[in-house]
């Protein structure tokens, strides 16, 4: 069965290339880019009055979709351009993950290191809160909130209240008072339900709560539980009619400036109209950006070197997107020194200098330009001799996680944590299909590649991607599943030395292989999993074991949480990985690869089998991935029909 290399790991780190941007064209900011403003004030973490949720829809709309998608899947139309995947916020394994007061400093802050700008000077608090609220409904469905309702006037009114205030008739003989769930009486209740988290809900109501509420987990099924959080989550919304709320926004105010004014009688003069607009307009200082480039291999600075200084500008907000504003190239000199004469300078405008050096681009750190400044020394420019000599990487840790929630299959999900501390960039030049110096056991399909959130970006480079030397540590992700019955046997090559190498599993599966140490039960994320070490694995050797048991949870797969939990936690030991990135590849596992020309299209080949259950999870799977664009019209109605045929004839 054919493979696809995710085209994201060959893409990051290209947005500053400058074949890929026109003048004046709106693009991110480099990497550490930290906007010259200071981060907005937060204020208290929760809202004054409940967000309306439809009032927030038309400002997601407006100021979220470009980016995040309509439905919040990270695919909106200038995801693409980013150099690091959109969060996809509208996925209800992201949301759980998260506090609205978490989402609430994040949209007023902004993050710079995810090329997310604070709103805080473009939306007012109330707005802020009102387009979390629409978020965090995405991932709720309204057929989800009614079946919540239900289940909650039934489980959870009696001592909660009708209305979730936590004023129900069995209240007062409790010893304690239970949660108020609308959050509507302000700082002294302490806004719990701004800082609940759907995953910290969804085990409260599983697990229960000392001393008083008794855990639903025998008697709520897991889609009771997410729904009854679904519910929970909708009493904060204010859910009646959207109304117009005062605003402050730059855009009000540009709309009242926008009315036109009563002419100034000592301006009726085309003379005193052009002295005005003169003294309207800010002189900008002209000056000299300078630089040095370093061949830090060691080596001599060859000749025909050319640099490119770049100058980006922001709009009319700090906040806002960042856009090219100046683009010029001069030869670099033989001692490596490079001059930028009477270079505008407006405060604010950001710099860097490019150099492509091999096939290779290098970049060099930016600076701000400030009021007055006439002279701006960028820091030094290094570039680095190629090789393609993968020996050179370092694999300092590899964690595999194995995941047995589908039946006859285990997704195992290896993530590489790699540094190169040599005086060299490697070029990893690859067939679309695999890498050179990971390798996978033989019976792997399904097979997946993609880039660590948290990772030092790679270069893009003729005929794959450059790992350039580095202080930050490099994260790859590979992912494959394995046929599985009861039993399962890996045999793990290593094409490069592992200084360490650790297995997770659910707890209930064990390993035996000579070379693995149990290290006993480890908690990540708030779920259990059983893990095995060993050290010191040498290149060219592989690593054998054999896999049995089973999951402890009732439903035999899981839980609710368990998967992303291990992935993002998995990432904590030495990379971060995100949610979105995590969303990635979890959608592109599934995508079928279009036939080559004059081939015939294999047929799908899958592990569902005769279950119901795990074909409707199939269906499901399959509609979120075409309404994210994530497969072509035609391979969706074919496969959902294939899939529709084989579940009309189990039932």
């Amino acid at each position: 069965m054919k493979i696809r290399f995710i085209t994201t790991l060959l893409l990051m780190a290209v947005v500053l290339s400058a074949c890929n941007f026109s003048l004046a064209e709106d693009i991110t900011p480099p990497p550490n880019y930290v906007t010259p403003t200071p981060a907005p004030t937060l204020g208290p973490l929760y809202p004054s009055t409940p967000p309306s949720p439809a009032r927030g829809a038309a400002i997601f709309a407006k100021e979220c979709a470009t980016c995040h998608g309509e439905k919040g899947l990270g695919n909106g139309a200038q995801a693409a351009g980013l150099p690091v995947p959109v969060a996809a916020i509208g996925l209800a394994d992201i949301s759980r993950q998260s506090s609205p007061a978490e989402w609430y400093a994040v949209v007023t802050q902004g993050r710079t290191d995810r090329y997310m700008p604070s709103f805080a000077s473009r939306l007012s608090t109330q707005e802020r809160w009102d387009v979390l609220a629409y978020v965090f409904s995405l991932s709720a469905s309204a057929d989800d909130v009614a079946k919540g309702a239900l289940i909650y006037a039934d489980k959870c009114a009696a001592c909660h209240g009708l209305q979730g205030r936590g004023d129900g008739p069995q209240a007062a003989a409790l010893s304690r008072a239970p949660a108020n769930f609308t959050d509507r009486v302000g700082a002294a209740h302490q806004n719990w339900m701004s800082k609940a988290t759907g995953i910290g809900l969804y085990r409260a109501i599983s697990e229960g709560v000392a001393p008083n509420m008794p855990g639903f987990s025998p008697e709520l099924s897991e889609a009771d539980r997410v729904a009854l959080v679904a519910y929970l989550r909708s009493l904060t919304f204010d859910l009646s009619a959207p109304k117009a709320i005062p605003t402050s926004t730059p855009e009000a105010t540009a709309t009242l400036e926008a009315q036109p004014a009563t002419p100034d009688p000592q301006l009726s003069t085309p003379e005193a109209a052009v002295t005005n607009e003169a003294s309207a307009t800010p002189e900008i200082a002209v000056g000299t950006v300078s630089g040095t480039v370093v061949n830090a291999t060691g080596n001599a600075l060859p000749t025909g070197l050319t640099v490119t200084l770049r100058g980006f500008d922001h709009g009319s907000e700090a906040s806002t997107g960042l856009a090219e504003a100046i683009n010029l190239s001069v030869p670099l000199a033989s001692d490596g020194a490079f001059n930028f004469e009477n270079v505008e300078m407006p405060a604010g405008r950001l710099f860097l200098a490019q150099v492509t050096f091999t096939g290779v681009p290098y970049q060099s750190g930016y600076l701000v330009a400030e009021a007055g400044m006439d002279r701006l020394a960028l820091p030094p420019l290094n570039i680095y001799e190629t090789t393609n000599d993968t020996a050179l990487l370092t694999l300092d840790q590899t964690n595999i996680a194995f995941d047995f929630s589908s039946q006859g299959v285990a997704q195992v999900y290896e993530i590489y944590i790699l540094t190169n501390s040599s005086v060299q960039t490697i070029v990893i030049l690859t067939d679309g299909q695999s890498l050179p110096f990971i390798a996978l056991p033989e019976n792997a399909q399904n097979v997946g590649f993609d880039l660590a959130q948290g990772s030092a970006p790679l270069l893009p480079a003729d005929g794959g991607f450059a790992i350039q030397p580095s202080t930050t540590q490099y994260g790859i992700v590979a992912f494959f599943t394995l046929p599985y019955d009861k039993k399962l046997e890996v045999t793990q090559p290593f094409k490069l030395a592992a200084e360490s190498v650790t297995l997770f599993l659910p707890e209930g599966f064990k390993v035996k292989g000579d070379q693995l140490t149990d290290a006993g039960i480890k908690t990540i994320q708030g779920n259990s999993f059983q893990t095995y070490t060993t050290e010191n694995v040498k290149a060219d050797s592989s690593l054998t074991f054999t896999v049995r048991g089973s999951t402890k949870t009732s439903t035999g797969g899981t839980s609710l949480d368990t998967k992303t939990s291990l992935i993002v936690g998995l990432g904590g030991l030495g990379i971060v990985l995100i949610l979105a990135g995590v969303y990635l590849f979890f959608r592109e596992r599934a995508r079928p690869v279009e036939p080559e020309e004059g081939e015939e299209e294999e047929t799908p080949e899958d592990a569902l089998g005769e279950d119901p259950a795990s074909l409707t999870d199939a269906i499901l799977a399959l509609d979120d991935q075409f309404k994210s664009g994530g497969i072509a019209k035609e391979a969706y109605e074919k496969r959902r029909a294939e899939l529709k045929a084989r579940l009309k004839d189990l039932l």
